[in-house]
């Protein structure tokens, strides 16, 4: 395949991976009430950081690690726990949230490291790099680092677009979101957290 078919590829296949609802989308409509359409980038800066790791492992040879029983048992119960303890924590405090407060709820190390622990718990993060990710990574191995360049290029493109175009369609509506319907709104992602952790638990 050529470059650019590469690149395409990387394109249209992070973006399938990228508009997955779950935790990471969650937090970017999070983070976006406080920071604004830059929490967009920062935690897409974050999830690729991650996601090089799984690059590289795949290169290396370790694509039956990322299936194996024990990662993703612990990944499992880990994640549903993570997932269902950060939810409580918002529901413990929405009576507090404020849109004129600083980031109430906001990830304590920040958006580019909160990119990277949303996507661990996501419950389709590594069912898509042991498969989509590694068949597509691997397709551009066979032409050498330049393969690999223009999967990657398409993949960071898709995910920063879409977790900028998430931020920004927030920020373009905070003016209209009062802190009641911003406390309706947390609520409801808070829930959704609860939801995917059991749901994730029940699933493995």
């Amino acid at each position: 395949m050529e470059p650019l078919g590469l690149f395409g590829l990387g394109l249209s296949t992070g973006l399938s991976g990228a508009m997955i609802p779950g935790p990471l989308f969650l937090y970017t409509v999070s983070a976006a009430f406080h920071e604004g359409q830059m929490a967009g980038v920062k935690i897409a800066v974050g999830h690729l950081l991650l996601e090089a790791m799984f690059v590289a492992l795949i290169i290396l040879g370790l694509r039956d690690l990322l299936v194996s029983p024990a990662l993703r048992t612990t990944v499992v119960w880990v994640g549903s726990a993570g997932l269902v303890v950060m939810g409580a924590l918002i529901l413990r405090q929405v009576r507090r949230l404020s849109l004129a407060r600083k980031a109430d709820v906001a990830f304590a190390w920040g958006p580019v490291l909160g990119g990277m622990v949303f996507s661990l718990v996501s419950p389709g993060f590594f069912i898509w790099w042991a498969t989509i990710g590694a068949s597509v990574f691997l397709q551009g191995a066979w032409r050498g680092g330049e393969g690999i360049a223009m999967v990657g290029l398409g993949h960071a493109v898709a995910d920063l677009s879409w977790c900028w175009f998430v931020a920004w369609s927030i920020e373009r509506g905070r003016a209209f979101c009062s802190d009641r319907l911003y406390r309706v709104i947390m609520v409801a992602l808070a829930l959704s957290l609860i939801l995917l952790g059991a749901g994730l638990a029940l699933a493995g």
